[in-house]
């Protein structure tokens, strides 16, 4: 006779927890965006954020334990989403000046965006009692694009695509054409509408070729 135990079916242990859900994180990134932007960070809660997502609180803890690693998750979206990491990139398909534009128009998008505005508005309301969220916004906007663009600058120069002595001031140049332009002046007040996409790739066209012209062997 058979023994019963050995004829019993067996199973692999049961996997901990759930396989994390994108579309949930999709879900919470969307809501805490539009709470964030509506209300401050201050002015919203984990709470409403959950409701808002349609996901429990526990859900939305255990990606996110607090406020702050919530809303540097949301600036960290919103960056890769206008300024993508491939800009930062060589490709032998692309001449400088094309690269440069394509840089220059992503940035100067995201700075005249009206999530941009909104988010310099937080942070000035925020920086005053929350220097860690200053920190952590810097970290995942301005210092990572800041990073990008010399990486960009230091491949310029390996590769002998332009005569750059020193990337790190070429990169600050670069960023200066953009972010000090009239365009990203005005609109940072609310004193001017959005740019068209047009007029937004026209002058980066006129930034790459002026920056050009310092650095073209």
């Amino acid at each position: 006779m058979n023994n019963p135990a050995s004829t019993q079916p067996t199973h692999s242990p049961a996997p901990r927890g759930r396989p994390a859900d994108p579309r949930k994180d999709a879900q919470i990134i969307t809501a805490a965006d539009k709470l964030f932007m509506q209300h401050g960070v201050a002015g919203t809660t984990m709470e409403h954020i959950a409701r808002d997502a349609d996901v429990s609180k526990l859900t939305l803890y255990r990606r996110y334990p607090d406020k702050n690693t919530l809303f540097t998750a949301v600036i960290s979206e919103k960056c890769r989403r206008y300024v993508p990491d491939s800009l930062f990139e060589t490709t032998p398909e692309r001449s400088p000046e094309a690269m440069l534009t394509n840089l220059g128009t992503a940035l100067l998008s995201l700075i005249t965006s009206e999530d941009a505005v909104n988010l310099n508005r937080i942070i000035t309301t925020e920086s005053a009692h929350n220097p860690q969220l200053t920190a952590q916004f810097y970290a995942e906007g301005p210092q990572r694009i800041k990073t990008g663009t010399l990486e960009l600058m230091s491949a310029f120069k390996n590769e002998g695509l332009l005569n750059i002595p020193d990337p790190a001031e070429a990169a600050e140049m670069f960023s200066a054409l953009i972010v000090g332009c009239e365009y990203s002046k005005r609109c940072n007040m609310n004193m001017c509408p959005t740019p068209t996409h047009d007029q937004i790739e026209a002058y980066a066209k006129k930034a790459a070729s002026f920056f050009l012209l310092a650095y073209t062997k």
